[in-house]
């Protein structure tokens, strides 16, 4: 005959089976990259991007610069190298020159500018950098625990299976059968203990003919309640 004291030892098994296919669930869940991990690697992403497109705005103000240079030169040393005696054509060659000039102090005055924003987001890429760097090295660290919890939980797991076989080898159908119903519906406690004439599952007081019945452990005997299946306390 399979008592209600057979399945209470029963069900501590696979309370301790549940509690490690859960912890091994939880693990899974966290072997992956955590969102901020994620969120960390995106900034450095955006850091470099933006850093990227300022210094293509740098090459290109410079190409600028250069390409007026190339004009500057030859029309001073054209004003200024007594070649050209006519002053309107003096006068039309200096205002020329002057507002390439204009241009090119410009072009100085955005590359300052650009400069400036250039070191911010060096700064802020640095900053973004050293964050993940250091969530990688964290959460690296974390994986190699894991990992061993994991294995040991998966370790216990293969021990307890092999305990809940040779338990319920010599259980009968029946009994099993009941027990094996009520643990989805309870939360895994199909099997309650009276405690001064009190049902543990539901926490409800039992009729005494109950208790008395459940006592003499003859047959399995339920909680009128909750139905879960009581221990004689």
């Amino acid at each position: 005959m399979t008592s209600a004291a057979d399945l209470f030892g029963l069900q501590e098994i696979d309370l301790s089976r549940d509690n490690r296919r859960a912890l091994i669930a939880d693990i899974n869940s966290r072997l992956g990259e955590s969102e901020e991990l994620i969120g960390a690697r995106e900034e450095v992403k955006t850091a470099e991007a933006e850093l990227e497109a300022l210094r293509r705005d740098q090459r290109e103000l410079d190409s600028r610069v250069q390409d007026l240079d190339a004009k500057i030169g030859p029309l001073d040393q054209k004003l200024y190298g007594g070649s050209i005696r006519n002053p309107r054509e003096l006068t039309d060659l200096q205002h020329e020159v002057e507002l390439l000039k204009n241009q090119r102090r410009k072009l100085d005055d955005d590359g300052l500018i650009l400069l400036e924003a250039v070191d911010t987001a060096t700064r802020r890429l640095d900053t973004a950098t050293e964050r993940l760097t250091m969530l990688e090295a964290e959460w690296r660290a974390d994986l190699v625990d894991l990992h061993a919890t994991r294995e040991r939980a998966e370790q216990e797991l293969e021990r307890l299976n092999a305990e809940r076989k040779l338990r319920t080898a010599g259980m009968e159908a029946s009994a099993l059968g009941v027990y094996d119903a009520l643990r989805p519906k309870k939360q895994g406690h199909a099997v309650a203990r009276i405690e001064r004439g009190t049902c543990q599952g539901c926490r409800l007081l039992l009729p005494s003919y109950v208790v008395q019945k459940a006592r003499s452990a003859v047959a399995l005997v339920q909680c009128p309640s909750c139905e879960r299946i009581l221990v004689g306390g």
